[in-house]
């Protein structure tokens, strides 16, 4: 399942209400799809008519659902989950009594059921307590020592993409000599270095916004004048830019 670079850098808070506020581009985004919602627009639904804030959980919950829904759809490598963890929460999140529950599950007797729902009530605090060692972690290192985000929309996450900030800023210099809009004074071979040019290029696009091919190319040709249809190929097969199927229309994955 797609998910954004963007859903991934959320906060707890926004991963729940399933959307985030851009102040750059006034505008609330959806963290499943990516819709874009501006502040200050009315947005017509059924017989009334609803301000941006409104609006956007209106296109969540009717497009798609819950929030607790779509994160439990999200395969064990991103949730941690089973699939009979994933059975359980959502009996628990339903009211379902534990008898209701081994019936639904399968799994074993009420006892069972209860010693599950404590098994996740530990494995909450444990991840809080881990989240916070995270964190103190990254405020000992550096800034130039982090790691620049992944691109979680990448078709295999590895380590090309354990990358810092002092490597990213030194392989921009290097290939950008003449500044950061271009050109490219070449497409390096090594996949670690083509992932992370790709990213820069990719910050030339707007999130939120629908680029006809020509546009694409005419922002690609700044980088390399001559190999921008290469270029736009990598974009696409290392998920910082998706398409129509016809090719038509292009938008910012990340």
């Amino acid at each position: 399942m797609e998910v954004s670079e963007q859903f991934y850098s959320a906060s707890l808070t926004e991963l729940k209400q399933g959307f985030v506020y851009d102040e750059a581009t006034e505008s609330y985004y959806c963290l499943i799809c990516g819709e874009q919602v501006e502040e200050g627009v009315v947005y017509p639904v059924e017989k009334r008519f609803l301000e941006a804030h409104k609006y956007v959980k209106h296109h969540i919950s009717s497009a798609h659902g819950s929030m607790l829904d779509y994160l439990l759809q999200l395969d064990k490598k991103a949730t941690g989950l089973t699939d009979l963890q994933k059975q359980l929460i959502e009996a628990f999140a339903s009211g379902k009594s534990d008898a209701d529950t081994v019936k639904l599950t399968g799994a074993g007797s009420a006892s069972t059921i209860r010693n599950h729902r404590f098994a996740l009530k530990e494995k909450a605090k444990q991840a809080k307590l881990f989240l916070a060692i995270l964190e103190l972690m990254d405020t000992g290192l550096p800034a130039g020592a982090k790691f620049v985000p992944i691109n979680r929309n990448a078709p295999q996450v590895d380590e090309r993409y354990a990358l810092t900030h002092d490597e990213y800023n030194a392989l921009l210099l290097k290939y950008l000599p003449q500044g950061l809009s271009g050109p490219l004074t070449g497409l390096p071979r090594k996949e670690k270095r083509k992932a992370a040019l790709l990213r820069h290029i990719a910050t030339s696009f707007r999130k939120g916004r629908k680029y006809k091919e020509a546009e694409v190319d005419d922002i690609l040709k700044r980088f390399m004048d001559e190999e921008y249809v290469t270029l736009r190929r990598y974009l696409i097969d290392y998920g910082f830019l998706s398409r129509e199927s016809d090719g038509s229309i292009y938008w910012l994955t990340v």
